[in-house]
């Protein structure tokens, strides 16, 4: 059974008026782990039917909704009850722990609060945004990966991502991220924190284990020396 797709318009109407549970996929084509959990999500759909409405929406045709939401990383799974958001779940996960967290709302259909905020930190400790968080999770990804930062109204970024594009329809098995300045600035900056390589658009790193084995910004960014950056990153031996 193929999950039903959301649009901005259709979002309030499907999810948010709805009296119920709705599971919202987050993905997008480019997002190798989004599609290898197209299965996951039909079957879920086909198990859930009746009891929770099991939906998609593309991220880059639904900029408002993944902006109103503050969707960081792709994949991300939102859990409506009754309207309201009470659980996020980033990263690409097993049909068990999505079931897992669908139970756990239908025991509980009554219970739509949102969720409990996060315990202040303790004076004089330095606050780590979830910014920051997402940042140091791509620069750890374990298996080489691509970190792309471009600018919707720059010509220059324009020309990039079309290199990158290339690379991804080249290279599929290779994770690629990719954060547009305009949408996500806290990434960005915490990005530049994080890696501690100065902020520029366009901008690429080829990332692993927690270091940035490769970077170019402007026209450096061509489809052969990324190709051959991520190449070296994969047959660099494991630093730990």
């Amino acid at each position: 059974m193929h999950p039903s797709a959301l649009t901005d318009a259709s979002f309030a109407h499907d999810v948010l008026a709805h009296d119920g549970l709705v599971v919202v996929d987050v993905w997008a084509e480019w997002c190798t782990p989004c599609r290898a959990l197209v299965p996951v999500f039909r079957a879920l759909a086909a198990q859930y039917e009746g009891r929770a409405r099991v939906m998609t929406c593309d991220a880059d045709a639904n900029l408002e909704t993944v902006t109103r939401f503050d969707v960081r990383a792709l994949p991300t799974v939102l859990l409506f009850q009754r309207g309201v958001l009470v659980e996020r779940i980033s990263g690409a996960q097993s049909l068990t722990r999505y079931a897992a967290a669908i139970d756990a709302q239908l025991r509980s259909p009554g219970t739509a609060a949102a969720p409990a905020a996060a315990p202040a930190p303790a004076p004089g400790r330095p606050v780590r945004t979830d910014a920051e968080a997402e940042a140091r999770a791509l620069l750890e990804s374990p298996e080489a990966a691509v970190v792309f930062k471009h600018s919707h109204s720059c010509p220059v970024s324009f020309s990039a991502k079309r290199q990158v594009e290339q690379f991804v329809v080249a290279h599929p098995g290779v994770p690629v991220r990719t954060v547009v300045v305009q949408q996500e600035r806290a990434l960005a900056d915490a990005l530049e924190t994080v890696s501690r390589i100065r902020h520029e658009t366009p901008q690429v790193f080829v990332v692993r284990d927690g270091r940035v084995l490769w970077d170019a910004s402007h026209g450096a960014i061509t489809l052969p020396r990324l190709a051959a950056a991520i190449n070296a990153a994969t047959s660099a031996p494991d630093p730990r």
